[in-house]
């Protein structure tokens, strides 16, 4: 063990020594219309800044990942790691799943509100202009299903259902998905399967295209976008953490909070020009940091193609792993970000999911620094005279739920949208049960294997509609399967009697 150890302090000493890549630079960002997501370790970082920074961020996207502030002080305060997987992840049968119950969901809601009152993180009340985008796979048994409907729930006491959209009948692992891989074997596993660089490729059906979740979240966010751009993608930037990335006492230090000295950003080339653009924040999960995988996830996640075609930075801030050899460095051997605390040991418990959560407060920077020449005004995204909203699409679909997206409309205030159950109507229910502030619209508790019909009308300042648009239809999906995956973090892939397995649900 002290060859060991001393083996990993001359580590962290070379990677301290190591070059430093350039500094990152500032654009004409609009800060208010940032966006985040995550898949695992990173979803959970993603809601938790999503929360803690909700003054800027217009949308939210979590694959598999749970609740804010789910891992409560179980982990720091009171040292049961346990507990925490056994309540957040709920998948490895080491830890028998401890339920999210109804009283740990009001101790969360209470933390966030007091700590909203506090300073803390921002006002809760600005969640409820967010776009959320949840997602969990059927074959998923890092994070069970059950973790993720407590992130819905949690999301849905702040946020209109309406402005929540919830993919949960693929047959996808735990694994970011992605249209933009190569194929399989490369980096990219089938969809069931979980490992590898935990990126997969998936379909809605079979021969249908590629699931592309990184353009139904940021069209559910941001509304209709370009189409996405597939060659020409060489525009990544490497930057260094290390400025960005202090200590609790104000001293850049990334070994000791967990951080990479390098990050990238996919900076298009309308942004290097200075023209408005926007930010995406995409947080990688355990094991998928470019100290693992080198650039699979931040050439292959799928977002590169949208960012391009759309004036949208992408920011792909890097954890790396730790070992706890010296006393102030945490126990964080799979390179996943601080959700249940390991940051906090030393320091005030529960921090790591606020503002002054040490990684929270590291990317924060690096998002100030790329809106150092933040843009006064919002790209213009409406033209032309009142009348009906164009392009009325069906976005997303699942057995419960549609997901609708539209042009917006100049002059308009709201939207309201019309549902029928035949083409041509009649449009007699209103489906929204409050005004639709933003271009996109979550229709939930619907039947499945069932054809629905919508249209969509403007809203103006006094109130009276546009006629109507086109109209979209769909047919929602059958009910996904029942299924009950587990995984160990030891064994992998595993039955809930904890033995190997490679069975998939199909």
């Amino acid at each position: 063990m002290p060859a060991l150890a001393a083996a990993l302090c001359l580590f962290a000493a070379l990677a301290s020594a190591a070059p430093a890549a350039e500094a990152l630079k500032s654009y004409n960002v609009v800060l208010n219309e940032t966006s985040v997501s995550g898949i695992s370790s990173g979803a959970f970082m993603a809601v938790q800044f999503g929360v803690s920074n909700s003054a800027v961020i217009a949308g939210v996207a979590a694959t598999a990942g749970g609740p804010y502030f789910c891992a409560g002080d179980d982990a720091a305060g009171k040292f049961d790691l346990g507990s925490v997987l056994a309540r957040c992840m709920q998948g490895d049968p080491l830890y028998p799943k401890q339920p999210i119950n109804k009283q740990q969901m009001t101790r969360m809601f209470k933390q966030a509100n007091a700590w909203a009152k506090a300073g803390k993180i921002d006002a809760t009340a600005n969640l409820a202009r967010q776009r959320i985008w949840l997602f969990h796979g059927y074959n998923d048994g890092v994070v069970k299903a059950a973790v993720t409907d407590a992130l819905y729930t949690f999301y849905a006491h702040y946020v209109n259902p309406g402005q929540i959209f919830y993919k949960n009948n693929l047959r996808a692992g735990h694994a970011q998905l992605s249209a933009a891989c190569p194929a399989t074997n490369t980096v990219c596993n089938a969809c069931d399967k979980t490992g590898g660089d935990f990126i997969n490729l998936c379909q809605d059906d079979p021969g249908s295209a590629l699931y592309d979740a990184e353009g139904s979240l940021l069209q559910h966010i941001y509304g209709t976008l370009n189409p996405r751009k597939t060659t020409g993608l060489t525009r990544i930037v490497e930057f260094s953490q290390s400025e960005f990335a202090l200590d609790d006492r104000g001293v850049p230090d990334n070994l000791h909070i967990s951080m990479a000295a390098t990050g990238y950003a996919y900076v298009p080339a309308d942004c290097e020009a200075m023209q408005p653009c926007r930010v995406h924040i995409a947080f990688h999960g355990c094991q998928q940091s470019a100290e693992k995988i080198k650039s699979a996830f931040y050439q292959f996640a799928g977002y590169n193609e949208w960012a391009d075609a759309n004036r949208l930075i992408v920011l792909y801030p890097q954890a790396i792993a730790s070992y706890p050899v010296l006393p102030t460095l945490p126990a964080n051997p799979q390179g996943c970000w601080d959700w249940w605390g390991y940051n906090d040991f030393f320091d005030s418990q529960g921090k790591y999911a606020t503002k002054q959560g040490l990684q929270i407060a590291a990317v924060r920077r690096m998002l100030d620094r790329l809106a150092g020449n933040a843009a006064s005004v919002s790209p213009p995204t409406a033209t032309g005279t009142f009348g009906p909203p164009a392009d009325l699409a069906v976005g997303d679909a699942t057995h419960r739920q549609v997901l609708l997206r539209w042009r917006a409309v100049k002059d308009a205030a709201s939207y309201n949208v019309y549902r029928a159950n035949k083409a041509g109507g009649p449009y007699a229910h209103k489906a929204n049960t409050a005004p639709i502030a933003g271009t996109t619209f979550v229709d939930s508790v619907l039947t499945p294997k069932t054809g629905y019909f919508y249209i969509v009308k403007a809203v103006n300042q006094t109130g009276s509609e546009s006629v109507a648009s086109s109209e979209a239809s769909i047919v929602t999906a059958a009910n996904p399967p029942r299924c009950d995956p587990y995984f160990s973090l030891m064994l992998g892939p595993v039955t809930k009697n904890n033995q190997r397995t490679t069975k998939t649900c199909q």
